[in-house]
């Protein structure tokens, strides 16, 4: 009896007490293996953003973005050299690889820029030059890039962190293999050519077997740079060579571990060893534009082992950050690759070197290669203000630090130096638009200073800093061929910057230049020549000559790209639609709304007129909205996507220049479009079902797009945080705090939008 008590007492409803805790400890184990499961799941799905890019959409047919590895903004940009002559992306579809280079510039075009330090594996005797190879099974992903060399028999991959790239090259068999690494190496190495870059000193030192150290000093390029950039490396090895040497315009040298050149000189070294069949050899190569000694804690402190796999993870894991502040739902996959690499491109460029100044020593953020702003501030700097604020505080930042030591605000730079000019002094429209969306920390009174010297203050170098033409702006109220190049886009670039700094003196009280800019933005008018017809449209911008004639043998179609004294980059059609700061204006100019939009209609169905490729035509799709059209601007954006925006190499139809273009498109397929320098939105046609963007304080706001399809592009009606939005734009604090957009959408247009159009200067104050 009592051993049955003491049985008693230690069970549970007449089950063993040890029987009752493992099958507790069972379920418990099942529990978690099924939230292991679910963990595993939403991991699986996020990464999903990361890995839906394709580096290579783009990379052909002229849009120039780069296959190679980077971070966002990151500072190294490692990937293949074809050659010979190739420019800025390094990339092209034929020709022998020649090696990779650890920097390099996405989306652009003219004359090239960087490809330093080129490292190349080979396997037989080093060479100095001609060690190029025909590749296969070329093949890129986020974080990661590779290629076969078939000259070599050599599979090389390439992953990276932001100031250091890491190698993984496996070789064949064979008595010598080679690690070549050329310091006079750069994209385009011409030395006459107007925008080539020259060699102005390369050096390099063998530390050790398994160390090799210098750096590349080059001019020129397409910011016709007069001083040198230099960039400094580290390279260490997993695998230590037996045999060594440098060699200096093109002669090697055996053994020796050190060569350096002087202008024009090129130099290199090389590390060997034998190699057993897929034998794996690792590099990792730091960069710095300060010195050696800092390329190297650059590798050491971002890459401290040689762990590839673990490198190229957190490369995924850096890009699952930076782009999961935008969430799609409801999408294709091939929706979801095509906005998802637009957003990749978006975040390449201008890169991140605070810390790498050479040329003056700062606290503040530290960013190059804006390549360029005119480019740029149409939609790239925009969409970062919504979905990366703290990122476009530090862009802005290091602008206005530039201003502070070097006296100007620039339009274009890359390697550390301020040049070329594309238009107007677009750094302005840029300031302009973080500061009416109260984007903080931002020293907005040193920045506004910055903007006066553009508005009042004549460069002596107008190619490379502020306004060309200034004075016969300020006297005449135009610029005039006699004044400067490319007239007619000055012109009208002219009239937006100042529109621009007029909104920056109104918030910070300075109300009598708010008020002198607001009346200078509408000289845009004095190049209207309201007589001139082409094409069934009247009233055209024409460049005038300082007595005030009008340009001869002038047609609306004229163009350039540099020089000349028409329009930069479109033609009249184009600039004659470009006035984003009074579009009522010249909607009343053209002759009202109907005449309007018999203008525009004109303007996209006759080819050759619009280009999507060239940045001052990024709102015009839009206008239609001013004029009462707003089923227009859905049925121009959507065609304009769907003819000219795709998958793979040829997905897109120009330059990307720096993400500019593939923001343009992120904008069109979410429906909404900023019309930049302003706080103002304006509706398109949204091709995703549901888009949420991640804002500041970790508020969303959500663009929800009811029956959307193919065929469905009209907004027939549209919500703004639950009530009834009868008006195709709202200004950024209407979403700053969050909130949703719901748009309806339908076959065939309705009545909507019945309120007032978008905002214009010429409206009644």
């Amino acid at each position: 009896m009592k051993g049955a008590a003491v049985m008693r007492n230690v069970t549970a409803h007449g089950r063993p007490f040890p029987i009752v805790l493992f099958q507790i400890i069972r379920l418990i184990r099942r529990a978690l293996t099924v939230l292991a499961g679910v963990l595993a799941l939403a991991a699986t799905l996020a990464a999903q953003v990361a890995n839906r890019v394709d580096p290579f959409l783009g990379i052909d047919g002229g849009g120039n973005t780069i296959p190679g590895p980077s971070l966002p903004f990151g500072m190294i940009k490692p990937g293949p050299d074809v050659g010979p002559n190739v420019a800025n992306s390094g990339w092209e579809p034929t020709g022998k690889i020649n090696g990779f280079s650890q920097t390099h510039v996405s989306g652009t075009g003219g004359g090239p820029k960087y490809g330093n330090i080129l490292v190349q594996p080979t396997v037989g005797a080093p060479r100095a030059n001609g060690y190029g190879s025909e590749r296969e099974s070329e093949q890129g992903a986020i974080g990661y890039y590779r290629v076969k060399l078939k000259r070599y028999g050599i599979d090389a991959e390439i992953t990276t962190s932001g100031r250091a790239a890491l190698y993984r090259f496996t070789y064949p068999a064979a008595r010598q293999g080679n690690i070549l690494i050329d310091a006079g190496h750069c994209l385009s190495w011409i030395s006459k050519a107007r925008e080539g870059q020259l060699i102005t000193a390369s050096q390099v030192r063998v530390e050790s077997p398994t160390e090799v150290t210098g750096s590349s000093s080059v001019t020129g390029g397409w910011n016709q740079q007069t001083n040198s950039y230099t960039v400094y490396f580290y390279a260490v090895s997993d695998t230590g060579a037996d045999r060594w040497g440098t060699w200096l315009d093109g002669r090697l040298r055996a053994g020796a571990k050190a060569a350096q050149s002087g202008a024009g000189g090129k130099t290199g070294a090389w590390l060997s060893f034998a190699t057993r069949q897929a034998q794996v050899v690792r590099l990792r190569v730091g960069i710095s534009f300060v010195s050696v000694a800092q390329a190297k804690r650059n590798a050491e402190n971002e890459i401290p082992d040689f762990d590839f796999d673990r490198v190229r993870a957190a490369a995924e894991s850096a890009w699952e950050a930076a782009l999961g502040a935008v969430e799609l739902k409801g999408v294709t996959d091939e929706e979801r690759q095509m906005f998802y690499t637009a957003l990749y491109h978006t975040m390449l460029m201008p890169v991140d070197r605070s810390g790498e100044n050479p040329l003056w020593q700062s606290d503040e953020p530290s960013y190059d290669d804006f390549y360029a702003i005119w480019d740029t501030f149409r939609t790239s700097s925009p969409l970062l203000t919504l979905i990366a604020p703290q990122r476009e505080t530090d862009i802005l930042r290091a602008l206005v630090d530039i201003d502070r030591h070097e006296g100007w605000l620039p339009d274009a730079r890359s390697g550390n130096f301020t040049g070329r000019v594309q238009g107007g002094s677009n750094a302005d429209l840029l300031i302009a638009d973080a500061f009416v969306k109260n984007l903080p920390g931002v020293d907005w009174n040193q920045a506004y200073e910055g903007l006066l010297k553009d508005a009042e203050v004549a460069p002596e170098s107008p190619t490379k800093e502020g306004r060309s033409g200034l004075e016969d702006w300020k006297r005449f109220g135009y610029v005039t061929i006699e004044g400067t190049d490319r007239p007619g886009s000055k012109q009208m670039e002219y009239a937006a910057d100042d529109f621009a700094i007029s909104l920056v003196a109104k918030g910070l009280g300075h109300d009598a230049d708010s008020h002198k800019f607001l009346a200078r933005s509408g000289n845009w008018e004095n190049l209207w020549d309201g007589n001139f017809a082409e094409g069934g449209v009247t009233g055209f911008i024409r460049p005038r000559h300082r007595d005030g004639s009008w340009k001869q043998k002038f047609t609306a179609m004229q163009s350039c790209s540099w020089g000349g004294d028409s329009f930069y980059e479109g033609n009249s059609w184009t600039y004659s639609t470009f006035v984003p700061q009074d579009v009522s204006g010249l909607v009343e100019k053209s002759g009202g709304a109907k005449s309007f939009v018999e203008r525009l209609d004109v303007f996209f169905d006759v080819p050759g007129r619009y280009d999507v490729g060239n940045e001052p035509g990024f709102l015009s799709p839009y206008l239609y909205i001013w004029a009462g059209r707003h089923d227009k601007t859905a049925e121009r954006v959507r065609e304009i996507i769907a003819r000219n925006f795709h998958t793979g190499r040829r997905g897109l139809p120009g330059n990307d220049d720096s993400g500019a273009l593939s923001s343009w498109y992120a904008f069109g397929v979410m429906g909404i479009f900023p019309n930049a320098g302003q706080d103002v939105y304006v509706i398109g046609s949204p091709a995703l079902a549901e888009v949420t963007l991640h804002l500041a304080g970790d508020r969303t706001f959500v663009i929800e797009a009811k029956n959307v399809s193919a065929s469905n592009r009209y907004v027939i009606a549209a919500e703004l945080n639950g009530k009834s939005l009868d008006r195709a734009w709202f200004r950024h604090q209407e979403i700053a705090q969050g909130g949703r957009l719901v748009l309806t959408m339908a076959e065939k247009p309705g009545s909507w939008p019945t309120g007032d159009p978008p905002p214009s200067s010429s409206d009644p104050q």
